[in-house]
């Protein structure tokens, strides 16, 4: 995963993987030896801090929360109010 994947769910290895670009937590730092920063942690990386915490955890990121719609959950990301599933489209 590179900071430019720019999602939230990867498949690897058919498994679901979070990214941290659309995480209303992310942000990048001053520092360039580390550039990565997740403030509900409260920690700087020289990765992404999804993939640090798979690394240390063994699982994904429990603190994801999308930062434009506020939800934490990926299928509630895709899904409206009335259950029908959401496609973002650009032409």
């Amino acid at each position: 995963m590179s900071a430019g994947d720019g999602g939230r769910i990867r498949k690897e290895n058919n498994v679901n993987r979070v990214g941290c670009n659309t995480c209303a937590h992310f942000y990048i730092t001053w520092n360039k030896r580390y550039p990565y920063g997740c403030s509900v942690m409260r920690f700087m990386s020289s990765k992404l801090p999804s993939q640090d915490v798979l690394e240390v955890e063994g699982r994904d990121c429990l603190s994801f929360q999308h930062k434009e719609l506020g939800i934490s959950s990926d299928e509630d990301a895709r899904t409206n109010k009335n259950g029908d599933r959401q496609v973002n489209v650009i032409v």
